[in-house]
C-alpha cells in the first residue's frame, strides 16, 4: 500500500468539496464531525439502494472519504503532535505512534457509521479519541459504559455495571446463549449455563488480540463437554469458569479502561486468530 500519509489530506480534501456541492462545510474543527456524522447517517438510511457488490463499494468508498477528513481533522486538532501518523493496519490505514500500542481507525468506524447507524456515532468516537490520548480518563473507577447484544438480538446502548448482572443471569439461566459487551476498542462476550461459562474479551486497537478466561485452578487442556440449551461445545477443562469468575470478570472489564489493566486483574490466556 503506498504511504497513506502522502494522499490523506488529498482524500481529505475530497471529502470537502463533495460536502460543499451538498450544502454541507467541513472545515477540520472538532465541530465539524456532525456534520459528517449526519451525512454518513443519510448514507445508512439509505442502505437499501446500495445492493450487492457495486452498492458495498460505494459505502466503502465513502467511508473511506469520509474517515480520512475524520483522521486528517484528528491529526490537525493534536494528534501529529503527540506522534500519531498514518500507518496500515490489516489493509486498512488507522492512526497510530509508531511503536506504539495506541491507534484509532476512522475510516473502520465511518464504514460502521454507514452500516449500523447512529449506535456508531462519529461525535461520541471522536470524543473517545480525545479523552484517550489526552489522558483525561481517570484510572481507577467504573469506567466503561458498553453497548450490550444478546444472541437473541436485544441491543442496548451505554450500560453501566450495575445492568450488567441481569445480562449474565439471562445466559447463566438458559434465556440467552450469549452476552456480547461492546466497547470502544473490542467486546467481551461469554456463553454458557449455571455455574460453567466460557468467556473471552476480544481487542481491536493496533491489531486485533482475543483473551480467553481461564481458571486459574485448572491446568487440564483437555476438551470436555459443555452442554447448554443451544449445544454442545467441547472447549478446554481449563477454559470453563464458575459464575462467579465471570461476574468477577466483567466487573473487571467494566472497571478497567485499559487491555493491560484488565488482563492483570483477571487469569486468561492468549488465543490463536
Amino acid at each position: 500500500m503506498k504511504n497513506f500519509n502522502d494522499t490523506a489530506s488529498s482524500i481529505a480534501e475530497d471529502a470537502v468539496q463533495y460536502a460543499l456541492k451538498n450544502g454541507i462545510r467541513l472545515d477540520y474543527t472538532r465541530e465539524s464531525v456532525q456534520s459528517v456524522d449526519a451525512f454518513l447517517g443519510a448514507c445508512h438510511d439509505s442502505l437499501d439502494k446500495y445492493d450487492g457488490d457495486e452498492g458495498a463499494k460505494i459505502l466503502w468508498n465513502a467511508a473511506v472519504l469520509f474517515g480520512t477528513y475524520i483522521g486528517e481533522m484528528l491529526l490537525r486538532s493534536g494528534l501529529a503532535e503527540k506522534g500519531f501518523v498514518w500507518v496500515e493496519d490489516d489493509g486498512v490505514p488507522i492512526l497510530s505512534i509508531p511503536g506504539g500500542q495506541t491507534a484509532v481507525s476512522p475510516i473502520t468506524k465511518a464504514h460502521k457509521r454507514i452500516l449500523n447507524g447512529a449506535e456508531d456515532s462519529i461525535k461520541s468516537f471522536v470524543d473517545v479519541v480525545f479523552s484517550a490520548v489526552n489522558g483525561e480518563w481517570p484510572k481507577t473507577g467504573v469506567l466503561r459504559v458498553p453497548d450490550v447484544e444478546t444472541a437473541s438480538g436485544e441491543k442496548t446502548e451505554r450500560i453501566v455495571f450495575k445492568e450488567s448482572d441481569y445480562y449474565i443471569s439471562l445466559v447463566a439461566e438458559g434465556k440467552e446463549d450469549f452476552v456480547i459487551f461492546q466497547s470502544h476498542d473490542g467486546f467481551f462476550q461469554f456463553y454458557g449455563i449455571g455455574n460453567q461459562f466460557i468467556c473471552e474479551a476480544w481487542f481491536n486497537l493496533g491489531g486485533r488480540r482475543a483473551y480467553a478466561m481461564i481458571n486459574p485452578d485448572c491446568a487440564n487442556a483437555e476438551r470436555v463437554s459443555l452442554v447448554t440449551p443451544y449445544g454442545q461445545y467441547t472447549p478446554r477443562e481449563m477454559d470453563i469458569i464458575s459464575l462467579e469468575q465471570l461476574r468477577t470478570a466483567v466487573y473487571e472489564y467494566f472497571s478497567n479502561l485499559e487491555e493491560a489493566d484488565f488482563l492483570a486483574k483477571v487469569p486468561h490466556e492468549k488465543m490463536e486468530i
